[in-house]
């Protein structure tokens, strides 16, 4: 039943996902010129904690009612001066309540994210299962898993982020890291130009962190870990990076083993021989080490580059204005050589999202004219990017030392024309400062 109520007899619902209620002027203007078109729906205060109102209604009418439906139209009411609103009394119980508000603010988009998730996390707390909101809001049960989970991040930063300019994909992405911790400090470059440097660099580090831990656990059964290695011999590396996985020398019967955890790597050694001269034998070792973990680390930051690059160019949106760039890059790269089929082939045709010839087929334009003539320029741009450089391309010889790259060069100055970001450490990587360059086959800087 329809009923007046007085105004100040109502206040608005304070587990309302929606904490933002926007600019009120131009509805409150609306209501004062033509009054409140469509009722809202109230349920008494006392229903907030029993699910029903109080027995006594002198008591009903002393506490009032709140809001479950309409809370921009009644504050929009008390701007435009009235006294009182048309309302729908319900008898909805508290988790009722919750979910009414919450789809009504989601069939509007009123609600931002983070208030969506805390909705989803409440619903949820009320024993609804993520299939339950999936069938009632109309979100995937990923999404509604996924925003749930961004309530495990620090509110200020995720805000912080919402004003750079954070995109629902830029948090996807941060579903991709498991510590928690790291996903806070990953979310403060959100919307800067080191986000998916810095988000990259996190993946690999867990990953990093993991091959670490199962290298130990393999050594562990025949070696012994050791905090120096004074008078012992590196017969292996093993790079926590690229290596998960250790196999056994066959001589652990006979030759006694031991290993020495770095901060990227970890090294096998084996005591030195009889007579050898261990205090150089020390100092060369550490030497070797350094230099060795000096360039697996390059080797990381340039790998990292080289992926950031390719996803780059793998999810790059056809654009009418990136045209003529991508045109001019095409041709420059032909001139550099052409499109190598047989080096890069496999990545051209993959990068296409297309299947590559088998075997010795030939590799024709029909392969690519579809996806051509719904997509020139990806095309241009893919095949130019295939055509110029590959991921060991560096800013680096074999030894760690810096030297200059021409085809690098011209790929990142077109990428940064289609809008790629270079990260601080792919300038210093071109520009010859990264820290980690040798010099003299001597790295600039400690290891720290």
């Amino acid at each position: 039943m329809l009923v007046n109520i007085d105004i100040n007899k109502i206040g608005p619902h304070p587990d309302n996902p929606r904490k933002d209620l926007g600019d009120l002027t131009e509805l409150a203007d609306s209501i004062k010129a033509n009054g409140i078109l469509q009722n809202l729906t109230v349920v008494p205060w006392f229903s907030r904690i029993t699910g029903v109102g109080a027995d006594d209604p002198k008591q009903q009418e002393e506490l009032g009612y709140i809001v479950v439906i309409g809370h921009r139209r009644l504050a929009a009411a008390k701007l435009a001066g009235l006294t009182e609103v048309p309302c729908v009394i319900s008898g909805m119980n508290y988790k009722k309540q919750i979910s009414t508000m919450l789809l009504e603010n989601m069939q509007r988009n009123d609600l931002t994210i983070w208030e969506q998730a805390q909705g989803f996390q409440m619903m949820l707390d009320f024993g609804d299962t993520v299939e339950d909101i999936s069938t009632q809001t109309g979100f995937s049960e990923s999404t509604v898993r996924r925003r749930a989970k961004l309530l495990d991040l620090d509110k200020d930063k995720f805000q912080q982020a919402v004003t750079r300019g954070a995109t629902l994909q830029d948090y996807v992405e941060l579903d991709k890291i498991q510590d928690v911790e790291i996903k806070n400090s990953v979310l403060e470059k959100i919307g800067t130009s080191d986000f998916r440097w810095t988000l990259q660099r996190a993946i690999d580090k867990e990953k990093s962190e993991k091959n670490k831990a199962a290298l130990i656990t393999q050594l562990e059964k025949f070696a012994v870990q050791v905090k120096k290695a004074d008078g012992l011999i590196t017969t292996q590396y093993f790079h926590f990076q690229n290596r998960s996985e250790v196999i056994k020398p066959t001589d652990t019967g006979e030759q006694k083993y031991f290993f020495l955890v770095g901060e990227y790597s970890i090294q096998l050694l084996i005591e030195a021989k009889q007579g050898e001269n261990t205090k150089a034998a020390s100092s060369t070792n550490k030497e070797q080490r350094q230099l060795q973990e000096q360039r697996e680390r390059l080797n990381e930051i340039n790998k990292r580059a080289s992926q950031l690059r390719d996803d780059f160019v793998r999810n790059y949106t056809s654009s009418k204005k990136h045209a003529r760039d991508i045109m001019a890059f095409m041709v420059q790269a032909i001139m550099r050589g052409g499109l190598d089929y047989y080096g890069a082939g496999v990545s051209f045709f993959e990068m296409l999202g297309i299947e590559a010839p088998k075997d010795d087929g030939e590799l024709t334009f029909d392969l690519i004219s579809d996806i051509f003539d719904a997509s020139p320029e990806k095309v241009l741009l893919v095949a130019a990017y295939c055509s110029t450089v590959d991921q060991h391309s560096k800013y680096h010889d074999w030894q760690g030392r810096y030297q200059e790259n021409e085809s690098l060069d011209l790929m990142y100055n077109y990428l940064e024309r289609l809008g790629y970001e270079m990260s601080d450490e792919e300038r210093a990587l071109r520009s010859g400062t990264h820290e980690l360059y040798v010099c003299d086959n001597k790295p600039r800087g400690d290891i720290t």
